[in-house]
């Protein structure tokens, strides 16, 4: 019901903007010519309208829709060659989104412009339009389609409007990446390599550079793949950009021969938002924190997800973090977990923390005792600090001993030791609740005196050595083995 809520309240939210905010329909266009494997010419349109430009209305079941009337022309002076007039409606939805749509409209070669016009048809004022001209060729030597930047893809076997040699197409009219995002991908068509080339395979090179302003140019990164000469070849790719500040970008596309000459080019400008890349706690403002998943956490979410963290922060953060716990203004509570976890991926701190809560919440199931969350155990801190051992032996029915369990770490990074051993027992029998008695690693507990603590039930009878208070260990015998297993193993 909370989530419903809150849902609830942000459309509330979203429409009260929007109707405060008429004439501000906003619509994003890119668009490409292509031509078909018989030759034909089309135009391809992608339209995108911002949720938050939209106005969306109640339905019945309290459910959100918004429709435009769209408007797409190709133009020869004031000759309409070919359009598509139509309505777009969204899908009912909880919290408005925005709407995306393609259409490809067939026209012979030429010079033409481009006339986007949409209106919304909840808001009579409410609308916005598109120019530019589009230069449709069939050359007869290699050509390099426009470049269409993309949200996503993936393999699609349905045919759909967004779908193109067995993928599905998710266009990227704003040419605006977003925080969270972390691959740029594009696609492209390359026609009559097979004219130009016929005697080797040709290169294709893309490469992204940073837009510095006065013609200064930084390149960024750089990527190629080679080519047999066809008829018709696309080109699908995706590029790495989590690391890309925020600003503006340039994509190029270059096709060349044998020789390394240009045959033919294509750019297309783009925009990156990545705003905690270089991490600096003061650029966490109330209002870019209320626009992250912490604000979707309730307070009993937030104490928990608090708890789940005390097993891995140190330091100041430790500190921090019990004095967050004592806070009872949740915004504090908000603060830290997403600090914590945009450290961990500045491009999707979301991401981060449903990682880390899925390892917790099943630390919780493994190894909670009745008494406290399992990650708050031993065993369970042990786990989220240095993940899960490499091999294990578990004993529960020696002579004399505890419950006692040991993990063996081959490699731990953490101290760069090998061989790194813990020993966990239950003295009070209670429950799952193991602590740990004994590990070879540094900086936590060693005690040397753990075997005679281990088989602490009847020690006076098989105390190793004469001298009680000085033993450190217990007599051998064919029942207790918790040496042999923590030294041998």
């Amino acid at each position: 019901m909370k989530n419903k809520s809150l849902r609830g309240l942000l459309a509330a939210i979203m429409l009260v903007a929007m109707s405060q905010y008429a004439h501000a329909l906003d619509i994003g266009v890119s668009f490409a010519a292509y031509v078909t494997p018989d030759g034909k010419p089309y135009v391809e349109v992608n339209i995108e309208i911002a949720a938050v430009s939209i106005l969306y209305k109640k339905t019945e079941g309290e459910k959100l829709q918004a429709s435009a009337e769209i408007l797409i022309m190709l133009k020869k002076g004031e000759e309409v060659v070919a359009y598509e007039k139509y309505n777009l409606q969204s899908p009912l939805v909880d919290v408005p989104q925005s709407l995306i749509d393609v259409k490809r409209l067939p026209v012979p070669e030429g010079d033409y412009a481009l006339e986007v016009t949409v209106q919304d048809l909840n808001a009579a004022e409410n609308k916005d339009d598109f120019l530019a001209p589009v230069n449709v060729r069939v050359p007869d030597n290699l050509y390099l389609s426009e470049i269409q930047l993309l949200r996503s893809f993936k393999k699609e076997e349905a045919v759909t409007p967004f779908t193109k040699n067995g993928y599905f197409l998710e266009p990227l009219p704003f040419n605006f990446y977003e925080r969270g995002t972390t691959r740029l991908a594009f696609y492209g068509e390359i026609y009559h390599s097979n004219k130009s080339i016929t005697d080797a395979d040709y290169l294709v090179r893309y490469y992204i550079e940073q837009e510095k302003g006065n013609g200064i140019k930084n390149l960024i990164s750089t990527g190629s793949q080679r080519k047999k000469p066809t008829d018709i070849d696309a080109l699908l790719v995706q590029m790495d950009i989590s690391k890309l500040e925020s600003g503006n970008y340039s994509l190029t596309v270059e096709a060349r021969n044998a020789a390394n000459e240009l045959l033919a080019i294509r750019k297309v400008q783009f925009q990156r938002s990545n705003p905690f890349l270089q991490f600096n706690e003061n650029n966490i403002t109330d209002e870019s924190l209320a626009q992250q998943f912490t604000q979707n956490l309730d307070e009993k979410q937030l104490k928990y997800t608090l708890a789940a963290l005390s097993p891995i922060v140190v330091g100041d953060d430790a500190e921090m973090l019990n004095n967050v716990n004592r806070d009872k203004d949740l915004k504090n509570k908000r603060f830290f977990i997403f600090r914590h976890f945009v450290r961990q991926d500045p491009n999707n701190p979301e991401a981060a923390y449903r990682r880390y809560m899925e390892i917790a919440n099943a630390i919780h199931e493994k190894f909670k005792s009745g008494f406290r969350y399992g990650f708050e155990t031993d065993r369970g801190r042990a786990y989220l600090r240095f993940g899960a051992p490499d091999d294990m032996v578990h004993i529960e029915d020696e002579p004399g001993a505890s419950p006692y369990e040991i993990w063996i770490y081959y490699n731990f990074p953490k101290t760069n030791q090998t061989n790194v051993k813990f020993l966990f027992y239950n003295p009070s029998l209670a429950g799952e609740d193991y602590i740990t008695l004994h590990s070879t690693a540094r900086g936590e507990i060693q005690d040397p005196k753990w075997e005679r603590k281990l088989y602490g039930r009847n020690l006076t009878e098989y105390v190793d050595g004469d001298n009680y208070n000085d033993a450190t260990g217990v007599q051998r015998n064919l029942g207790r083995r918790a040496r042999e297993y923590f030294t041998d193993f």
